[in-house]
């Protein structure tokens, strides 16, 4: 059965990530860290021969998977950007304070810790994530669902183009790394992010897949 390993990694720390300030589909320039962020997770990727290098069609996916090449001993000649490993889409609330929206959201959730993490720890990334399309005035924040279904769609189409042992890499983000993680291996604690630049392993199968790490920053 073809099967292939899946090398997430969250893109490098950016100015919306210093700042708290929520960035899903909008989008800003990596910081100091988050390039080295970029090129310490190639260093620890550097053995590993791909055959393959996606990213999100965001900046900082695009400029951190180059970054990541870069320091690879086997680089490859092309990187495909995907629309489908997006980072999850806040819609009215993109560009927001993140400590202040997350207070104000998840009130009604809980009254002791209203944060993502908290609320995600507690019921689930899933209903973490709808609470975003329920408050959301227009209704343009993305659910589960909706993020479930382009992220198939990108692991599909990549799954289609490798051949049986391939190793590929994905520069992606946060969030959709979350969702990935739950999917694959829901007794993984995802109460919290991965961080910049770290590496989260999955192995894909034509029916299933399992995570064999998540938000790891060691050397592979």
């Amino acid at each position: 059965m073809k099967s292939i390993n899946l090398y997430f990694v969250r893109h490098g720390q950016t100015l919306f990530n210093r700042y708290r300030h929520l960035q899903g589909w909008s989008d800003s320039p990596l910081t100091e860290k988050g390039f080295k962020d970029a090129k310490e997770a190639g260093k620890r990727l550097s053995n590993v021969r791909f055959n393959n290098v996606y990213c999100s069609d965001t900046i900082r996916a695009i400029k951190t998977a180059n970054i990541i090449n870069k320091e690879n001993q086997h680089p490859v000649t092309n990187i495909e950007d995907i629309a489908a490993f997006r980072e999850q889409y806040f819609g009215y609330f993109e560009g927001a304070n993140s400590v202040e929206t997350e207070f104000k959201l998840y009130q009604r959730h809980s009254t002791t810790e209203p944060t993502l993490n908290a609320i995600t720890a507690k019921h689930g990334i899933k209903e973490a994530i709808n609470v975003w399309k329920e408050v959301d005035p227009f209704h343009d924040a993305e659910s589960f669902e909706e993020i479930h279904t382009r992220l198939q769609q990108g692991l599909d189409y990549v799954f289609e183009q490798a051949h049986d042992g391939d190793n590929v890499l994905v520069v992606s983000h946060g969030t959709l790394i979350r969702v990935l993680t739950s999917l694959f291996n829901p007794e993984i604690d995802i109460s919290h992010s991965p961080k910049n630049g770290s590496v989260t392993k999955l192995h894909l199968t034509a029916d299933g897949g399992k995570i064999e790490y998540f938000g790891n920053l060691e050397t592979i």
